[in-house]
Formats: C-alpha cells, sequence, structure tokens
C-alpha cells in the first residue's frame, strides 16, 4: 500500500463500484464507503431486474446537461463500457431499440461480476458508515461518518447517488434533487374504466393547455392507472412535463388525420347500410368502434368527443371522433409513485467539474460520479451507461492524480 494514492470512494451503487475498481486497476489503493449494509442494491432494481446496462445508440440529446460532459460521453461509448465488463467475464446481448443486457437476463450477474473484481483487486468495502462530513487535510481529505468513524484519503469520489449533499460545503453549485423517470398523474375522469390497459401510442405533451409547440414527443406504449399513466414512455415523459402539463395521445399514429376521417367515414358507411338493413336504425358508438381499439379505449374516445357509447352514432358526428382519436388530451396533476422513480434529477452543477475527469475545478481531488452530478438519461439504458462511464473516468482520473 506504501506509495500508493488513496482514494476513497463515497457510495457503493454503480458509479461508486465501477469507479473504485477501475481506480484500483489504476494502481490505487481504494476503499468504498456505502451507508447502506451492502453494495449495488440499486443495481438489481434496474430494467426491472434485468438491469438494462447501456444503449447501443448514445447520444447526447439522450440526457439532461449532456453538453456539459460531451468529452466524457465521447470518450466512452457504449462500446468501451462493454469493454470494461467484458474484461471482468460478463456476456451481454442487445435487443430492441439497442438496449443492451446481461446474457444471463438478471442484474444479480452484474452485481456479482463487480463484487468479484472489487475482491480480486483488492477493493476495501466498508458497509454501514455514512459519511457525514469531508474536511481539508495535510496532505489530502478526512472524511467522518454519522458513527465518528473516519478514513483519510489523497483523494475522493462522490457517488452518493441523488439526495446526498456533501459537495456544496465546496463551494459547489447544488440543485435541489426531485424524482423522474416515474408515473405521471393526470385528470382521471376521461381514464373511467381504463385501468390495466395497455395501448401503443404517440404521446405529445405541451408546457400547458394554450401551447401549440409540443415540449416533447414518444411513440411507445402506455399504461393506463387510476391515478394517470405509466409505461416508460411516459417515464420519459416525466423528465420533460409536470402539473400544469398537457398530454395529447394518438391512438392511430400510423395514419394521418385525413386518413383517419376518411377510415370512420368508410366504416360508417358501410356499417350503416348493414344496420339499417338488419335492423332498421343507424349504428351506435360502440358499434362504430368496435375493432378499432381495445373495447375499454373505444368507449373511452366516443366518452371524450362528448358522446356515449350507446348513442347512434351520425355522419355529422364522425369528424369529432377521428379528432378525438388522434388527440386524446389529459391534463397533468404532477408525478405519481415518485417513491419508485428510476432517478434522481439535480445535485451538483456539472460546469463546474472536469468535462473529461469530472475532478472538481473548484476542489483539487475532488471528484462525482452518476447521480451525484445533476445529469439524468431517458429510459433505455442511458442512467447506467452514465453511471459506468463517469465511474471509470473519475476513478482513472483520482488514482493518477498525486496530492
Amino acid at each position: 500500500m506504501a506509495g500508493k494514492v488513496r482514494v476513497v470512494v463515497v457510495g457503493g451503487g454503480a458509479a461508486g463500484l465501477v469507479a473504485a475498481i477501475s481506480a484500483a486497476r489504476a494502481g490505487a489503493a481504494v476503499t468504498v464507503v456505502e451507508a447502506g449494509k451492502r453494495v449495488g442494491q440499486k443495481i438489481l432494481k434496474t430494467g426491472n431486474g434485468r438491469c438494462n446496462m447501456t444503449n447501443a445508440n448514445i447520444q447526447l440529446t439522450d440526457y439532461h446537461n449532456g453538453a456539459a460532459v460531451m468529452p466524457l460521453l465521447e470518450e466512452y461509448p457504449a462500446s468501451r463500457v462493454l469493454g470494461f465488463f467484458g474484461e471482468l467475464g460478463l456476456l451481454v446481448t442487445e435487443e430492441d431499440e439497442g438496449r443492451i443486457y446481461p446474457f444471463s437476463n438478471t442484474a444479480n450477474t452484474v452485481l456479482d461480476v463487480l463484487r468479484d473484481a472489487c475482491k480480486w483487486n483488492s477493493v476495501d468495502v466498508r458497509c454501514g458508515q455514512e459519511v457525514a462530513q469531508i474536511d481539508a487535510a495535510q496532505p489530502g481529505y478526512r472524511l467522518t461518518c454519522t458513527n465518528k468513524s473516519t478514513f483519510d484519503a489523497d483523494n475522493v469520489i462522490i457517488a452518493t447517488g441523488g439526495g446526498t449533499d456533501l459537495l456544496s460545503v465546496f463551494g459547489h453549485t447544488v440543485e435541489p434533487f426531485s424524482p423522474v423517470l416515474c408515473p405521471l398523474k393526470t385528470d382521471t375522469k376521461p381514464l373511467k374504466g381504463l385501468s390495466g390497459v395497455r395501448a401503443r401510442v404517440r404521446v405529445t405533451a405541451y408546457a400547458d393547455k394554450d401551447a401549440t409547440d409540443p415540449r416533447a414527443v414518444r411513440y411507445g406504449e402506455v399504461l393506463f392507472r387510476d391515478y394517470g399513466l405509466s409505461g416508460i414512455v411516459i417515464f420519459d415523459m416525466s423528465r420533460e412535463v409536470g402539473a400544469g402539463a398537457v398530454l395529447s395521445l394518438d391512438f392511430l399514429p400510423q395514419l394521418s388525420p385525413s386518413q383517419c376521417s376518411n377510415y370512420f367515414s368508410a366504416k360508417y358507411a358501410s356499417l350503416s347500410a348493414r344496420v339499417n338493413e338488419l335492423f332498421g336504425r343507424t349504428p351506435n358508438f360502440t358499434e362504430l368502434m368496435c375493432g378499432c381499439f381495445h373495447t375499454r379505449i373505444n368507449d373511452a374516445v366516443v366518452r371524450a368527443a362528448g358522446f356515449k357509447p350507446s348513442e347512434p352514432a351520425t355522419a355529422k358526428t364522425l369528424p369529432k371522433i377521428a379528432a378525438t382519436a388522434k388527440d386524446f388530451r389529459l391534463d397533468v396533476t404532477g408525478l405519481a409513485e415518485t417513491n419508485l422513480a428510476q432517478v434522481t434529477r439535480g445535485g451538483a452543477t456539472p460546469w463546474e467539474f472536469d468535462a473529461l475527469t469530472l475532478e472538481s475545478k473548484l476542489r483539487p481531488g475532488i471528484y462525482a460520479a452518476g447521480e451525484t452530478l445533476d445529469i439524468d438519461g431517458r429510459c433505455g439504458g442511458f442512467n447506467l451507461h452514465w453511471a459506468w462511464a463517469s465511474g471509470i473516468a473519475a476513478g482513472t482520473a483520482a488514482a493518477t492524480k498525486r496530492p
């Protein structure tokens, strides 16, 4: 240990473990200080327990504040991150939309190789130790925990994730923490009877009911809930909008507005002839909508258009039905199930850190990684990619900087 740079990593999550392994492999004497009983517990929950590790198509636009660390994201693409895990013996597989998972299809495998890598690289892991303050020492820093235990370091990597602020004491700007990547609460009247139903739609988000320029547009599956909407598309939307915003659901994104109108007109004309011949009446909305969407979505569209499913449809009502199917509006009232949010927004502004090494520009020897910085990505492996990439960068840099 003599002569080695002493690196203490605060936080044993995804970014912290990778930072520790990278620092140790670069020759440092490394200690991980973790507040929880075990390291890496959040990794086990990612990707519904499957661990969506990264994405084959990483771009700056996938990240909030990504421009602040553009050199790092360019230096550590998915191929380089996967190379790191490949050296640890992990097998991976690529699925739809560039999502990359462990071949085992379980997050436990990812955590297992990280724990083993810590062991094989002599990383000292200390759990049940919550760092309360970091003070300058000669040389380096002294970390004091809530139980009064202390750790001395030449360089410190803070990888505590969202909710913990150890950087403002050094003068860093720290944005308030808030959950993102979670469901959205909406007005529930238009969603009567839809809880548990899924649909593939185009979702357009507007800042408010008067806005005409979209804030975000996504396409994919949404899950209707008692309180509003869930699903990956909605999780992504939660990064862009909050209370007061408006969501527009397009149930027929494959059709233009004119094609949608033509579809309902043609269907009505054909159905009217049959219903009149058999029953001597015009078709009702339930009969008109049969075959379009899930039965409960059919009823919701009809009600949102201002009609009852059981009442007769007429040629004059078709434009309203077509327009509602293309623009089913919901007012957003806030975030839902924030305790289950996959990511936390906020933390130290990344502009105050070196864009490649993540060393503080205000305090030499202090580094940050993962959710400690105010950077978050959309669903699809982008947040874990940031954790891995930032951990590798900070760990490697901290190991080679002498006090």
